[in-house]
This record gives structure tokens, C-alpha cells and sequence, in this order.
């Protein structure tokens, strides 16, 4: 009984916040802070409350209602991934995207991202107000009464929860117009050495990477390729990419725009992929360099990141954006060496 009286307040205030950032998802914030950083207010707000209902806003009330909410949120973190993780992936996906099933698996998915974007700040934002408490109640034992009355105490702790909530505000207007953002344009590029002749490597950059080449796991979890249009690396060939996701699917339109000796470039004509909510292409290069041992392939994208917070969105898409890139070069690599040992056999 005690036990599920603890657990209460956690499996209100995690479906809360839930529910709330699922509202703001409905709206033109959603690729903001208001949708990824916001809804920690409501988890803390919740815990908050609770404590005031149930008499225990004494003193060191702030500390325990930010443990609390980093508790609820990595309850939500665990509980959302593990369901992601054990629905159907993309391409194993029910046909038609108007199910039920699919449907849940969606916002399950996206709630994942969301839930992992939460604790992250919960525990940025727990640390950061530890620190700060341990460092007052040091000053004020060296230079206060060494026995603060309860009500200075519960001062001190409103002042605490006063500063969480409007750094979580301030945090949660990234990305809105007229309020501040950080560069959205990136780049990611791999390297790999190929044991060919380059000649026989732009051979091979010509055709496109098959959908059925091994991916990263992290790759297996978003939209991914599962057909592809090739019409070759001639300046002006289209290289057209079929994603597939819980999220729907859709195409991603390439144009070779330049081409010289050693590199060529893909422009990304327009994008209905699923993907296209989250990062905007740019473009996709390919560039062969002559080396000792064959040549040295190097493929690069360039995107536009559409979400924020850009502290968690940068690295994460910066990630999925090297392994995609690292896939199409190693591919390529596998292919332009089996070919020639193919033809020395």
C-alpha cells in the first residue's frame, strides 16, 4: 500500500506531461522547445502540487520535487522506448497507415524522442539545482545563523522552484519565431579507404546504395530506404529514395548539380519522406581521391536541422547523419572491391 502510495504522484505526472506535450504536438510548436523541453514544467508543476496536497512542502521541498520529476521521467523514458523498440519496425509496418496499430506505434515513437529530450533536461536541470543548494546552504552556514528557521528554509526552496521553471521557460522558446535559435545548417561525412582504382569506385558511385544493405540499429528505428530510382551520376541524372515509417512514407528527390574529376554533387530537389519534418536536405557528395593503396572515398550530406533543442537535436541528427553517410560509403567500397576481384578472378 505504502509502495503504490509513493508510486502515485509518478504515474500522474508522467501521463500528464505526456498528454500535454502530445497537445502541443497538434500545433505549430512542434518541433520547438515548447514541444521537448516544456512539458518538464508540467511534470515538476505535478509533483509540486502533490506535495502541497499532501502537507509535505517543508523545508528542502525543491530538492525532493526535482528528484521526483527526474524519477517520473526516466520511468517515461523506460517505459515509452521499450514499447518503440518492440513494435514493428518501418518496413515490417502494416500496409495501410490509417490502422489503429500503426497509429499507436507512431506516437509511441515519437514519444520515445520526446521522453529521452525530457529526462535529459530533468537530469541537466537536477545536477544544476543540487550544485546550486549545496553551494547556498554552504555560504549560509559559514556566514548565516547555523539554524535557519523553517520558514527562511521554505523561502529559499520556492526561490529554487521559482529559477527550475523560468530556466525550463527560457529553454522552451528555442526554435519560436521572434524568439532565438542556433545555426540549423550541419554537415556529416565518412571517410573510407577503398582497395579499387578510382575509376572503378565512380563506377560504383553511379549506382545507389540497395534498401537491403545492413544498417545501424539506430537506423532501423526511423524512417528508412526501402526502394530506390536510380538514372545513374550523369550531370542531371535524379536519384529518387522511398522512405517507409510508422511516420508514413514518401520520397526524397536527388539531381546531380556538379560534377568534375573527383566529385560530384547530389541537390536535393524536394523531400516528402517522413524524415523531412526533422532535417531538411541540402545535399549529398560523393568525392574520390587517388591514394597508395586504391583510393579514398569520402561521402558528405549537408542538411538543415528543424528541431529543437539544438544541446540534444544537433548531436543526436548529427549521429543518424554520419551512420547514413557511412553506410552509402562502405557500400560502395564492398561493391567497387568485389568487382574487381570479381574481374581479376
Amino acid at each position: 500500500m505504502t509502495m503504490a502510495r509513493s508510486l502515485l504522484p509518478h504515474m500522474l505526472a508522467g501521463p500528464l506531461g505526456l498528454l500535454y506535450a502530445w497537445s502541443v504536438s497538434n500545433t505549430q510548436y512542434v518541433t520547438t522547445g515548447v514541444q521537448f523541453v516544456s512539458p518538464l514544467a508540467a511534470v515538476l508543476l505535478v509533483h509540486l502540487v502533490w506535495l502541497g496536497a499532501s502537507g509535505r512542502l517543508e523545508a528542502g521541498f525543491a530538492k525532493v520535487a526535482f528528484g521526483r520529476a527526474l524519477a517520473t521521467t526516466i520511468g517515461v523514458a523506460v517505459f515509452t522506448i521499450l514499447f518503440a523498440a518492440y513494435a514493428p519496425m518501418p518496413a515490417e509496418a502494416a500496409p495501410d497507415p490509417t490502422s489503429i496499430l500503426v497509429g499507436v506505434f507512431s506516437i509511441f515513437a515519437c514519444l520515445a524522442v520526446l521522453a529521452l529530450v525530457i529526462v535529459a533536461a530533468a537530469a541537466i536541470l537536477y545536477v544544476a539545482a543540487v550544485g546550486v543548494i549545496s553551494l547556498v546552504n554552504r555560504f549560509k552556514r559559514r556566514f548565516g545563523r547555523r539554524s535557519p528557521d523553517s520558514g527562511e528554509s521554505r523561502l529559499y526552496d520556492l526561490g529554487y522552484v521559482v529559477i527550475a521553471l523560468l530556466a525550463i521557460g527560457a529553454a522552451s522558446l528555442e526554435g519560436l519565431t521572434g524568439a532565438y535559435s542556433f545555426p540549423a545548417r550541419d554537415r556529416a561525412s565518412a571517410t573510407v579507404a577503398v582497395a579499387a582504382p578510382p575509376e572503378r569506385v565512380w563506377q560504383e558511385v553511379g549506382k545507389a546504395t540497395s534498401p537491403d544493405f545492413p544498417l545501424p540499429v539506430m537506423l532501423k528505428s526511423i524512417p528508412r530506404p526501402v526502394a530506390v530510382i536510380d538514372e545513374g551520376a550523369a550531370l542531371g541524372a535524379r536519384r529518387i529514395v522511398r522512405f517507409k515509417g510508422r511516420e508514413g512514407e514518401g520520397d526524397l528527390i536527388l539531381q546531380v548539380v556538379s560534377r568534375t574529376d573527383d566529385e560530384i554533387v547530389f541537390q536535393a530537389v524536394s523531400d516528402t519522406s517522413p524524415i523531412a519534418g526533422w532535417v531538411r536536405h541540402k545535399a549529398l557528395t560523393f568525392r574520390v581521391d587517388s591514394a597508395e593503396t586504391g583510393a579514398r572515398l569520402t561521402v558528405s550530406s549537408e542538411y538543415d536541422r528543424l528541431l529543437s533543442p539544438a544541446w540534444f537535436f544537433r548531436p543526436y541528427i548529427r549521429l543518424a547523419s554520419f551512420l547514413a553517410v557511412d553506410v552509402l560509403a562502405r557500400d560502395t567500397k564492398e561493391r567497387a572491391e568485389l568487382k574487381l576481384n570479381g574481374a581479376r578472378n
